[in-house]
């Protein structure tokens, strides 16, 4: 069974990144900062106690940054295709 942490931050991962990869529109810049955040926030949620195991938590914020990061460059281009 999924921890309810994990799944609610796993939840703000997904729209934090769909929000980056939004406003940034490029995908290399986009992809750092999302993997930048993906890592802090699994060492700090480890660091603070509030997860046990850094492993599983990495795997779920990485899904939740990927799935964010494709949803936000797709909204990204179908916005700047209704734009023109």
């Amino acid at each position: 069974m999924i921890d309810p942490f994990a799944l609610i931050s796993g939840f703000v991962i997904l729209c934090i990144s769909a929000l980056i990869a939004y406003t940034v529109r490029s995908l290399v810049p986009a992809a750092l900062l999302i993997g930048a955040l993906v890592v802090l926030a699994s060492a700090a949620a480890v660091k603070f106690g509030m997860f046990d195991d850094f492993a599983p938590l990495l795997v779920i914020y990485v899904n939740g940054g990927l799935m964010g990061g494709l949803g936000g460059f797709l909204f990204a281009k179908k916005a700047a295709e209704r734009r023109n």
